[in-house]
């Protein structure tokens, strides 16, 4: 019987929390984001949000955690998952109702300026956390900020949370399409997990937008280089002799460019001897 007990007590706690939910709920109409589909704004917005400022509200234990917290030290197995779930959905209906009344009272464009040089300050000084806080804080209050989305997404790729980091950034080109500094940063990811070929895709969009940045010329050469566009190395190379002449990189990049050219002639060589071999003995 005394398992029974502990059945008893998450039925209990289902009820309440329930209750808690129906009122906060309404609420949660709030959150509008106009410019772009809104369901697909809404989910994206919870994982990133929902999810990091989740650590932010871990010392503050309500009533219902409390409950739960005795629940968990008699309950089974499947029902100390039940109640953890639980205790998550409450825990992420409060955040996204305090969101939703946080972005009533957008910030300025000088505040968000100051705002995200602070957190940039703070990456640089490794302090990713309260630089973290405050890039979600923005969006909390610009839900559009194409600055607070990027820079979050810079500070996953330069934490090492790399899916993260991926989500954040496509959802920051959704909201701003031809951002040039985007596109490199997805880039840099793609590079770090050795995806070349996608790396090449977005800094081709990069130097479309953008042809006389050298800095997205350089990442633009090499990656063309290791994937083996012999195309895009050679329009890349044109456009840094034209922006920055006096490049260094220049004469490596074109020894480079050589060498895989007379490779690919090898190459191609050796194939069409084969071809005409196999002709041939046909």
């Amino acid at each position: 019987m005394i398992w029974i007990i502990p059945i008893i007590v998450i039925a209990i706690c289902l009820v309440v929390i329930v209750f808690v939910l129906a009122k906060k709920i309404p609420q949660l109409r709030v959150i509008d984001v106009k410019s772009i589909p809104e369901e697909r704004t809404r989910e994206l917005k919870e994982r990133i949000i929902m999810g990091k400022l989740s650590r932010a509200g871990r010392g503050k234990i309500n009533g219902i955690a409390k409950i739960i917290s005795a629940i968990v030290k008699s309950a089974s197995k499947s029902g100390r998952r039940a109640v953890q779930k639980l205790y998550a959905i409450e825990q992420y209906y409060q955040k996204l109702n305090r969101t939703a009344t946080e972005g009533q009272h957008a910030y300025s464009h000088e505040t968000i300026k100051q705002l995200t040089t602070e957190a940039e300050t703070l990456i640089r000084q490794e302090e990713y956390i309260p630089a973290e806080k405050i890039y979600i804080d923005i969006i909390s209050h610009n839900p559009k900020s194409v600055d607070a989305y990027e820079g979050l997404g810079n500070l996953y790729l330069k934490k090492g949370e790399y899916e993260q980091a991926r989500e954040t950034l496509k959802f920051t080109l959704r909201l701003s399409p031809n951002d040039a500094s985007v596109h490199v940063s997805l880039a840099e990811l793609e590079i770090k997990l050795g995806n070349n070929k996608q790396a090449l895709e977005s800094l081709r969009k990069a130097v479309g937008k953008r042809s006389k940045n050298p800095k997205y010329l350089d990442l633009y050469i090499e990656s063309a280089l290791v994937s083996g566009s012999l195309k895009d190395a050679r329009s890349g190379i044109q456009l840094l002799k034209r922006v920055n002449p006096e490049n260094q990189k220049i004469q490596e990049f074109e020894e480079r460019f050589m060498k895989l050219k007379d490779e690919y002639i090898a190459k191609t060589s050796t194939h069409q001897a084969e071809d005409e071999s196999k002709t041939h003995h046909e």
